[in-house]
């Protein structure tokens, strides 16, 4: 029994020491503990001294390995671990630096065919046998002539665009590509052929009235610039055929203006393109292209041109006369001394007239005239017109009267002696001056004794005198004066029976 003891005692440091590795990893993996078996207890013995049985050791279970626990940086480490970029991949760097260059083989240009490739393509187009191929080819043509102006097939492509557009059915395009043929390159082979086409077209297609003016145009000017022919062919063009042409024409126009855009007629060309609009019907792109040679041309002698023709837009495609009298006093004010001054002063006279029914102003602009052009034939119609407004408009016979005898003292002639016989009328139908009437029907003897109506203008003045006037004496004298100024005049005799008649009662 004391040997078992003892050997029980001998066992236990042994069995402890086995076990103390093993409590680190307990604790990490949270393994369970093997309990060893209670040993019994006795009154005398201490625990620590307690006999344990014999008996075979229970195999540990090995622990599980513990997960890597990474040490806390410290705090420079995390501060450099926040400023510090991260490191890219190395596969997408790689892909990085590649795409830039890939850009730029994308972004490199191909080569652009030569005008010989172009030509084969847009020609075969042309003459393909699909009538839609060759409708979407007219575009080609056009953009091929534009650009290569210069190469040699430029006039054969607008031969074959004149073809197309007959064949579709707008000949009036169709003559105006021919005529830019050969005013173009007039002497191309091709030039010949598009002249025959052109006159051949004309005599097919248009009105006997438009015929002689078609035809007209194919005269060539005498000059050796390719521009200054253009000017001139469309020029001509908007005046004597803007109605048949005028859609190929306008385009034209507004090219030329694309292509020679410092040309010499550029303020022309942009009236003749308002004269087209404004023939046409368009009076906002008639307007707008007189507004621009405006702004364009500040140096232009077609400015006062532009001026008279927007008022005139304005007051009769517009309608609206206030602009109109705005756009004829500019004109007045700026260029006093140009041509179009008279006509924007009758056309503001009339629309104060007609339109606005301000009479007053309206006997303004012609005085206006009959100052600023004095014995004219413009002062002329503007003082007539003054003595009608002032007598049947404004009820101001006695300034009618004046005006007439305005009229008669500036101008004379036939003209002097319609004017006082005019105001003789006045007097004694308005006025009831009897007098006045009588002295104006002298006047004319006095003044126009030439005049056909000079000698029965005496005899009614002296009727005048003896009948409403009751002045026998007066009547006498000029019933004389008769016999003695126009002594072979067949009133002659009757006025010397007459006075006779009176001076015996």
């Amino acid at each position: 029994m004391k040997t078992l003891i003892l050997l029980s005692i001998l066992a236990r440091p042994a069995a402890a020491q086995e076990a103390a590795p093993a409590a680190p990893a307990a604790e990490v993996s949270e393994a369970p503990a093997v309990a060893a078996p209670a040993p019994q207890a006795k009154p005398d013995v201490k625990p620590e001294s307690k006999p344990e049985a014999i008996s075979e050791p229970k195999p540990e279970p090995k622990p599980e390995p513990a997960a890597e626990v990474k040490p806390e940086p410290k705090p420079e480490q995390k501060a450099e671990a926040k400023t510090a970029p991260k490191p890219e991949p190395v596969v997408e760097k790689t892909a990085k630096a590649e795409a830039p260059a890939a850009k730029e083989e994308e972004a490199k240009p191909l080569p652009p065919a030569g005008i010989a490739e172009e030509w084969a393509f847009v020609k075969s187009a042309a003459e393909d046998s699909d009538g839609a191929v060759q409708e979407a080819a007219m575009e080609d043509l056009k953009l091929f002539a534009r650009r290569h102006p210069e190469s040699a097939q430029a006039p054969e492509a607008m031969f074959l665009l004149a073809g197309l557009k007959q064949k579709k059915g707008d000949w009036q395009a169709s003559l105006a590509v021919s005529l830019q043929l050969l005013y173009e390159y007039p002497s191309n082979k091709t030039a010949l052929r598009a002249k025959s086409s052109y006159l051949e077209l004309v005599d097919k297609k248009a009105s006997r009235k438009q015929r002689p003016l078609l035809n007209e145009l194919v005269k060539l000017p005498e000059s050796a610039e390719k521009a200054d022919r253009l000017s001139v062919l469309w020029q001509k063009a908007s005046e004597s055929a803007g109605e048949t042409l005028y859609e190929p024409a306008a385009e034209a126009i507004r090219d030329f203006s694309v292509r020679f855009p410092d040309h010499k007629d550029g303020d022309r060309l942009l009236a003749a393109l308002a004269r087209l609009h404004g023939a046409n019907g368009k009076a906002a792109a008639a307007m707008l292209s007189w507004r621009k040679l405006l702004t364009l041309y500040p140096g232009s002698a077609l400015r006062p041109q532009a001026q008279m023709s927007m008022g005139d837009l304005y007051a009769d495609s517009l309608r609206d006369p206030k602009k109109a009298i705005d756009s004829y006093q500019e004109l007045v004010e700026k260029y006093p001394k140009a041509p179009e001054v008279l006509a924007a002063l009758e056309r503001s006279a009339q629309l104060f007239d007609e339109k606005l029914k301000q009479y007053d102003l309206a006997v303004e602009m012609h005085e206006k005239i009959v100052k600023t052009f004095p014995k004219t034939a413009g002062s002329l119609k503007a003082l007539k017109a003054m003595a009608k407004l002032q007598r049947d408009r404004l009820s101001k016979p006695d300034e009618a009267v004046k005006t007439f005898m305005r009229l008669s003292q500036m101008h004379g002639g036939q003209d002097g002696v319609d004017a006082l016989m005019q105001a003789s009328e006045i007097s004694r139908r308005d006025l009831k001056d009897y007098a006045r009437q009588a002295e104006l029907l002298r006047k004319i003897a006095d003044d126009y004794a030439a005049a056909k109506e000079a000698p029965q203008a005496l005899y009614d003045a002296a009727g005048v005198y003896e009948d409403d006037l009751k002045d026998a004496a007066k009547a006498i004298e000029v019933y004389k004066e008769i016999s003695s100024k126009f002594p072979s005049h067949k009133l002659a005799k009757k006025a010397a029976d007459r006075a006779a008649k009176l001076e015996a009662k």
